[in-house]
């Protein structure tokens, strides 16, 4: 119901009917909307922080690197329609707004983590700086590339990682020149 009307659209009536449920049954579970809304932010944070879940076994590859940013990414928010909504809807409520903080701190740390396995000497200062632009970038396209449709959603998911690598690039050779057992160059 939040994917589909918003939060401010989605009433309790609507929400219990699409679950089979009368309402009073609904509020034995949740006392409002909200909480209900709250509960779903923190699942969605707990299997977006298992989707970003993975062994750092050493240096990455540029490619691997903007696959393990990109991918899970745009799967995760496909299946979760209700996920933009409650993250970065207008109207979400307060509850969910301090969920969704600690979503976003999780996913800053998740890519810079990915960074760190792409270039494990670079400073940690350029690192961090350098992962809040790759996610203020996959965040500023994927409501583009989730319009679409799945054809043009591969496309668009295409470009995002174009745009990635040739951001991450010059990172990516300076992981390379200090990677060990490489020696410099």
């Amino acid at each position: 119901m939040f994917a589909e009307v918003g939060y401010e659209g989605a009433t309790t009536n609507a929400i219990a009917a699409r679950a089979g449920v009368s309402p009073g049954s609904l509020y034995q579970f949740f006392d409002n909307k909200e909480a209900m809304a709250e509960v779903l932010a923190m699942r969605y944070v707990e299997q977006l922080r298992a989707l970003q879940a993975w062994p750092a076994d050493g240096p990455l590859p540029l490619d691997d690197v903007v696959d393990r940013m990109v991918d899970p990414l745009v799967a995760f928010n496909l299946a979760n329609p209700a996920f933009q909504i409650l993250l970065h809807g207008p109207d979400a409520p307060n509850a969910v707004a301090r969920a969704t903080e600690r979503l976003h701190r999780e996913a800053l740390s998740h890519v810079d983590a990915l960074l760190a396995a792409l270039a494990p000497r670079l400073h940690a200062e350029e690192r961090r700086r350098r992962a809040v632009v790759c996610k203020h970038l996959a965040k500023a396209l994927l409501p583009l590339i989730l319009a679409a449709d799945p054809p043009e959603r591969q496309r668009l998911s295409g470009e995002l990682k174009d745009v990635l690598r040739g951001y991450l690039a010059p990172m990516a050779d300076e992981g390379e020149r200090f990677s060990p057992g490489r020696g410099t160059s």
